[in-house]
Order: C-alpha cells, then structure tokens, then sequence
C-alpha cells in the first residue's frame, strides 16, 4: 500500500531513492530529499508491505499532469509486480491527471505495460 512521505521517514526514503543510478551520491540525494520537503509540486510515496517499506515514487505535478520523478524497489522484491503497483496507485490517487514520467522510469513502465 501506497504511505504519504513524512519526516518520520527521511532514513527509509533516502535508502529507497539511493537504489536509483542518478542519486548516488550523498550531496544529490539530500538535495534531491530537499525537493521533495520543501517543493508543494514534488511528492513522494513509499510502498509498505508487511510493515516494511519496500519501494517508494516520487512525482512532480505540473500544469498538464504529473511526472513520475522517481520510481524504486529493494532488488529482493523486484520482479514482483510492486513497480507496476505503485504507479497503479499514484495513477488512482491523480486520476484527472495525465502521468508522465522520465526517460529512465518510461522505459520500465513500457516493459510492464
């Protein structure tokens, strides 16, 4: 199930978001929690399985919709539908909203759709 990010999250929220290539490094990945803290347009989800956080989506809403900013998964739960899942969800929870999303995350959702 899809759980809103708070600040009681900031450790499993990073750890999630330092599964993707682009925020490996340190200094990124707090400026890139920042956003997501400090930016009303940037959203971000975590997935929660059995009481863990699993994967976890972030999304910046624009004029014409919303685009999937970030999109990841424990490797020991990928390949078990829990992307499809979550972009499933977001697009319930912004369903007057047209979904993009970045090139890297386009690819994925390609793959499973």
């Amino acid at each position: 199930m899809l759980v809103k990010y708070r600040s009681s999250h900031n450790k499993v929220a990073q750890g999630l978001l330092s599964l993707m290539p682009k925020e490996q490094g340190l200094k990124h990945l707090q400026l890139t929690m920042q956003r997501y803290q400090q930016d009303p347009n940037w959203e971000m989800y975590l997935w929660k399985e059995d009481e863990k956080y699993i994967g976890i989506i972030g999304i910046s809403i624009q004029k014409d919709g919303f685009l999937i900013q970030h999109l990841a998964v424990i490797p020991s739960f990928r390949g078990e539908g829990v992307g499809k899942a979550m972009i499933s969800e977001i697009q319930k929870i912004y369903s007057e909203h047209r979904m993009t999303a970045i090139v890297e995350i386009e690819a994925f959702i390609d793959a499973v759709y």
